[in-house]
């Protein structure tokens, strides 16, 4: 009985649509105004914020492995995971009009200086 429901269950789970994305999403991707299309940008974004929180998990293991023989790793894949975020966050204002550079300092800006100053 419980595995036919359950097989049930996931049927239904497989099938559901993923939802629409929400009107403000979509609004924000509109205010782009560079030549590179607004899905391509934030795209870039999530890959930058997806880096963004490697980088402070790597630097957040490194503080938990302090005085331990696994500090020393795990600071160098701290630095390493922040040097990464900044490349494509460098890479991609250099790409970007004023208007856009702005914008997205605004949108992930703050986060990114956090972590390079931690």
């Amino acid at each position: 009985m419980f595995g036919r429901l359950a097989s049930t269950h996931l049927r239904l789970l497989l099938a559901r649509q993923p939802p629409a994305p929400p009107a403000a999403a979509q609004t924000a991707a509109r205010r782009w105004s560079s030549s590179a299309a607004p899905a391509d940008l934030d795209k870039e974004i999530e890959a930058i914020t997806e880096l963004a929180t490697v980088a402070k998990d790597e630097m957040d293991f490194a503080l938990e492995s302090r005085n331990s023989v696994y500090y020393n790793d795990d600071k160098q894949a701290a630095h390493e995971a922040v040097d990464q975020m900044t490349a494509a966050y460098s890479s991609l204002l250099a790409r970007l009009s004023d208007a856009d550079k702005r914008a997205l300092q605004t949108r992930i800006g703050i986060k990114i200086k956090e972590i390079q100053s931690a």
